[in-house]
């Protein structure tokens, strides 16, 4: 599918109004889930983080910056409904039910693209927060030795 100068240019714009300080901590407040993720495919599949990030995002469908997100989809819903101002209410109802799936589906989309823009800096740092945790959890369990007895009452 051919993808017209106009469509590039908008997805480049579209691609800067991402909050680049939304990504990591994204990422750390689904930490637990995305180490899941990354555990379950990464054996089946061996694919690269990145990859698995993208994945992650396009599976979950989770915006960075869910904040943001609502303010870009409240100007899109703004600009499509500039000439029904009669009956606003219903206009976004029907906005809503008509392009709201369609319009997640591109955000979701852009912040993979965005992901391959910001990879070398975004990886060590997925990386070390994985590692971390791993480690922690690991720690955790050899403090209390009890939860590795499965005799033990829980």
């Amino acid at each position: 599918m051919a993808v017209d100068k106009a469509t590039k240019e908008q997805d480049e714009l579209e691609l800067y109004q991402i909050d680049d300080k939304a990504i990591v901590p994204f990422f750390q407040k689904h930490l637990e889930e995305l180490r899941e993720f990354i555990r379950n495919h990464q054996q089946r599949d061996h694919l690269c983080l990145l990859v698995l990030l993208k994945q992650f995002i396009r599976t979950y469908r989770m915006p960075f910056n869910m904040q943001r997100y609502m303010d870009v989809q409240r100007t899109f819903i703004q600009r499509s409904l500039h000439d029904k101002i009669q009956d606003r209410q219903l206009a976004v109802s029907h906005w809503i039910q008509e392009f709201a799936g369609r319009h997640r589906n591109r955000m979701i989309q852009l912040q993979c693209l965005y992901l391959d823009r910001v990879k070398e800096q975004l990886l060590p740092e997925i990386e070390r927060m994985l590692e971390n945790r791993i480690d922690h959890l690991q720690d955790k369990l050899s403090e209390n030795p009890a939860n590795d007895d499965p005799s033990s009452p829980k």
